[in-house]
């Protein structure tokens, strides 16, 4: 039975003329429910601690907190309850939709290092305080428009450079083609993807392709990063999470339907990956993304108003 867990859509509302939304809160507590919205996301938190959700990742935050948020990706910050005594729930987002500046934009010499990036932010990417620092210092020197364009294209491009990312979500949430340019790999992603219940080796999968397992392996880490079975693990985990939110299927059945041929192989897979096991990752994403009362009370009147 399917367990009503869909992020909620929000509409997030352009300044005049920009482009670009910045927006700062101060708050009690960060408690807007797991939401998505087609505008890319920086989110730098200044104060406050407790649970970051993007997508399938659920892990602690603190102050220096800074990342990246693909479109429509899910995710929320939450608080932890009750917050401890005196502290306060302070962030800086910025929010732009890439889709407003047009393909040809991006397909500029000077852009395809941030158009790169902007695809791996379909999965979330978390970054350095420093450079989370040097955000709010770039930001609170653009005070127009224009300023703050060439504010978020030179810092997108000094991230789209830094060797200090990491990926938060297994998978990217909205269904992408990685293999569009390349027939064999294209055949071999819908192959996993059509099978990963099933007992797959990466022989009977070079064999598809006609390659050597030599070859296949080196194919598929040059075009995907990483080695097959790693890709093939994160792929059958990536949907075990998402089964985990949004259905009520016992963790058993999730495991045997992604392809795990014991319980106990994919406890400890989980564990590895995510830091916590599977009914822990339930339980609190699904204690998380419980629709609760907002409190909207933003103290700096002359910014936008979102948590």
């Amino acid at each position: 039975m399917k367990r009503i867990v869909q992020p909620l859509l929000e509409d997030i509302p352009l300044p005049g003329t920009s482009s670009v939304a910045v927006r700062e809160f101060n708050l009690p507590a960060f408690t807007l429910p797991w939401h998505r919205h087609p505008e890319v996301e920086l989110t730098w938190i200044m104060e406050g601690e407790g649970l970051r959700h993007v997508g399938d990742n659920v892990e602690p935050f603190c102050a220096g907190d800074f990342c990246l948020i693909g479109a429509n990706l899910p995710h929320c910050w939450l608080s932890t309850r009750p917050p401890k005594s005196g502290m306060r729930a302070r962030s800086l987002v910025v929010q732009f939709d890439p889709a407003r500046f047009g393909a040809p934009f991006w397909a500029l010499p000077e852009c395809t290092r941030i158009a790169r990036l902007l695809e791996r932010a379909a999965q979330g990417l978390c970054f350095s305080k420093s450079l989370g620092e040097r955000l709010a210092a770039t930001w609170a020197s653009a005070t127009t428009p224009i300023l703050r364009m060439t504010a978020l294209l030179a810092l997108l491009g000094e991230l789209s450079e830094t060797p200090e990312e990491r990926l938060l979500s297994l998978a990217a949430w909205t269904q992408t083609d990685r293999a569009e340019s390349d027939p064999k790999l294209r055949r071999v992603l819908a192959y996993l993807g059509e099978n990963m219940g099933e007992t797959i080796s990466q022989a009977a999968v070079a064999r598809l392709v006609h390659m050597s397992p030599a070859a296949f392996s080196r194919f598929f880490r040059r075009a995907m990063g990483k080695t097959f079975q790693s890709y093939l693990t994160g792929l059958r985990l990536g949907v075990a999470c998402r089964q985990l939110l949004e259905t009520d299927r016992r963790v058993s059945e999730i495991a045997y339907a992604v392809g795990f041929g014991n319980l106990s192989n994919f406890n400890r897979a989980f564990r590895q990956s995510r830091g916590v096991s599977p009914r822990e990752f339930r339980l609190k994403s699904w204690e998380a993304t419980s629709p609760k009362p907002t409190n909207h009370n933003i103290e700096k009147p002359s910014l936008d108003k979102r948590t």
